[in-house]
């Protein structure tokens, strides 16, 4: 992942506005790990660099969007942007300004955007893999 936040000593910024949305994977060399989602899911990471953090991921879930039961190897938060999104275990639907946290290696979902989509922080305690369950994981790397 490339990272897409102006840093100086020692302190990051960064706009969503202004980044470009890139994905975990790249489609052309790693079609399998887009297997797993109705259709590609765009991203950004607002850190300094993958292996430095922060972890500060931006999800783009366009509408009616699902991704696969996983989870992620270290804990995530998410903070939902814009729209709405369930994770289908009975916890109902999120909406703007709703937040959920998973700790490390709990597989949940799947992920399922609403109609008008989703747009969501996905904050990371650490550099996350995707673990699809009951398949492989994705090692996310940096640029």
């Amino acid at each position: 992942m490339k990272g897409q936040a102006f840093v100086e000593n020692g302190i990051g910024r960064s706009r969503i506005e202004d980044n470009e949305w890139q994905f975990f994977a790249d489609p052309e060399t790693d079609p399998g790990f887009f297997s797993h989602m109705s259709e590609p899911i765009p991203v950004q990471f607002l850190g300094e660099n993958w292996e430095k953090g922060p972890w500060i991921v931006p999800n783009k879930f366009p509408p009616n969007c699902k991704a696969d039961a996983h989870a992620h190897n270290y804990d995530t938060i998410y903070y939902i942007i814009k729209g709405t999104m369930t994770f289908n275990d009975g916890s109902g639907w999120y909406k703007e300004g709703d937040l959920r946290w998973a700790r490390a290696n709990v597989v949940y979902g799947p992920e399922e955007a609403g109609p008008d989509g989703c747009t969501f922080l996905l904050i990371s305690s650490g550099p996350m893999d995707v673990q699809w369950k009951d398949s492989e994981t994705h090692v996310v790397k940096s640029d």
